[in-house]
């Protein structure tokens, strides 16, 4: 390989230093799947800019009305027009190239974030990784080659994390739904949001059904009961609707008043799509949905966390 050319496999490599050796052999052997013969490739190419890589659509129709006229005028051996047909198709596959090779790079750095031993990787089957291939090769934004990024390095420390429904509905987020979905998720308890009356109208609603026709959230709120057998305290009983990262609200109250837990769940896919992103702050999220129960004449509403003493949120503790 010459200076003009870059080593792929050492670039992705370098990337992978300091992963736990289970994890970095599985992923040194997916990523080599994903580049393919990719070994090495122009470096004059793949620093280009993206200007020059991804020209602009007026720029490519001109082009492509001068090679028309040309053909006319039987002057297609004219080398400067032969080059110009050369810069309209070989860009794209080199920026499939380049975009294969910059989401195994952030891959790499994600996994390298992880706190697993590595003791449950394993390569994802070919089905997969043909399909998730595909669309990391056509990721050319930021945005959607972390995704990608999250998604195989995901895939490979925890198997089965990511169904090939996901990988699709990821091609397919365009920017102003995957700002819904973040600002929505933002608001989760997990694998649901409160359905408190900011979603019965308005821009939330709104939100929310433009999620639901994507399958990243139910189209219809939902119901959780108390049990038909709860844990009985004197004559109160105990519920705990909502547990997530150790944090869980504890609802006591009298057997016939019998509370409910309105939501709006995520689907699967919604719930896989959210592991990506930032956690949300469960405890200000599970105090606020416990605030909106209050109103369904149960007796004692507690937020409990790890390691705090119980939170009392009803009644006030200034009642």
């Amino acid at each position: 390989m010459c200076d003009s050319e870059i080593d792929v496999l050492d670039i992705v490599g370098e990337a992978a230093t300091g992963l736990p050796d289970p994890i970095k052999k599985t992923f040194l052997n997916v990523a080599m799947r994903i580049l393919g013969g990719l070994s090495s490739i122009p470096r004059a190419l793949i620093e280009r800019s993206t200007q020059k890589i991804i020209d602009t659509t007026e720029g490519r129709s001109l082009v492509a009305n001068e090679l028309a006229n040309a053909v006319a005028n039987n002057a297609v051996q004219d080398p400067e027009l032969l080059q110009a047909a050369a810069e309209i198709y070989l860009p794209d596959n080199v920026r499939k190239a380049k975009n294969r090779i910059q989401v195994a790079q952030r891959a790499a750095v994600q996994a390298s974030e992880t706190t697993s031993n590595g003791a449950n990787a394993a390569p994802p089957d070919d089905d997969w990784l043909n399909l998730f291939t595909r669309y990391a090769e056509d990721a050319s934004s930021e945005r959607l080659q972390d995704m990608f990024a999250r998604v195989l390095a995901g895939e490979i420390i925890h198997p089965g994390s990511f169904n090939l429904a996901t990988l699709r509905t990821i091609s397919e987020l365009d920017q102003q739904t995957a700002q819904d979905f973040s600002q929505v998720w933002d608001k989760s308890v997990g694998d649901a949001v409160d359905y408190n009356p900011h979603f019965r109208k308005g821009e939330w609603y709104s939100r929310w059904q433009g999620l639901a026709e994507v399958g990243l959230m139910a189209s219809t709120h939902s119901i959780r009961f108390v049990p038909e057998r709860p844990v009985i305290r004197g004559e109160l009983a105990l519920w705990h609707p909502i547990y997530i990262n150790g944090s869980r609200l504890s609802i006591t109250y009298h057997p016939v008043a019998k509370p409910k837990w309105e939501h709006i769940p995520f689907t699967r896919v919604g719930t896989q799509i959210g592991s990506l992103l930032a956690p949300p702050d469960y405890v200000t999220n599970i105090r606020q949905a416990g605030l909106n129960l209050a109103i369904q004449g149960v007796s004692r509403i507690e937020l409990l966390t790890e390691n705090n003493p119980a939170e009392v949120l009803f009644p006030s503790p200034n009642d």
